[in-house]
């Protein structure tokens, strides 16, 4: 689930910024390498900044995450400190508050978990490097955090996950690594069933078998 909701978050990124950065992708530590990434800048790079877990039933079989994922905005000047806020005349200068504003215009309240009525709750923007200057270049990082709620559900008790070729089965890791599998269960089928008139008190027996067309015998 982290992984897609990092790629979820990633590709509308991707399709709303446009032409507005060079780079989007998943964090790899760029931050620690900016004479590396300087011709990559500007650029946004997003991460999972670690979860929270609650149980969400009386029993032990669902649970509320509460995840963090970080937007980082970086960008980069050749002029002065207020063109690296603001933007400069050329297009190609991005202004740290422009990034900023746009990413959380397609992110907040985006549902990119598929089960979460509340989508991503934008919950504080952090400055990380604030005009460094990097090979004759100023350089400024925001992170924009966002806390995202999901549910998961645990397996019950001795079970294993049971085969899943579908890669975006959340199960799926366990086949391709060979982890142990439990076999499914057997369909529903047949099913007894007694009726009882609450006035005469007479019984009348059913018995459904699923696998006839009629449902009954």
């Amino acid at each position: 689930m982290i992984t897609r909701i990092e790629q979820a978050i990633t590709d509308r990124l991707k399709r709303g910024l446009g032409q507005m950065v060079r780079t989007i992708k998943s964090y790899n530590g760029e931050a620690d390498d900016l004479a590396g990434q300087i011709h990559t800048l500007p650029a946004v790079w997003v991460t999972f900044g670690g979860c929270k877990v609650e149980k969400a039933d009386s029993g032990n079989f669902r649970y509320r995450n509460s995840g963090e994922f970080v937007v980082m905005c970086a960008t980069r000047s050749l002029r002065n400190e207020q063109a690296l806020r603001q933007g400069g005349i050329d297009i190609r200068e991005v202004g740290s508050n422009d990034l900023i504003t746009a990413v959380r215009r397609l992110l907040d309240g985006q549902r990119v978990a598929g089960d979460d009525s509340r989508g991503l709750i934008p919950k504080a923007i952090r400055p990380i490097a604030n005009h460094v200057l990097v090979t004759n270049a100023a350089v400024s990082i925001y992170a924009v955090e966002y806390t995202l709620h999901w549910n998961s559900m645990a397996l019950e008790n001795g079970r294993f996950p049971e085969e899943a070729r579908d890669p975006a089965d959340p199960d799926y890791l366990f086949t391709k690594y060979k982890g142990e599998l439990s076999a499914p269960y057997p369909p529903f089928e047949i099913m007894d069933g007694l009726i009882i008139d609450p006035r005469s008190g007479a019984k009348l027996p059913h018995h459904f078998d699923l696998r006839k067309s009629d449902g009954q015998d």
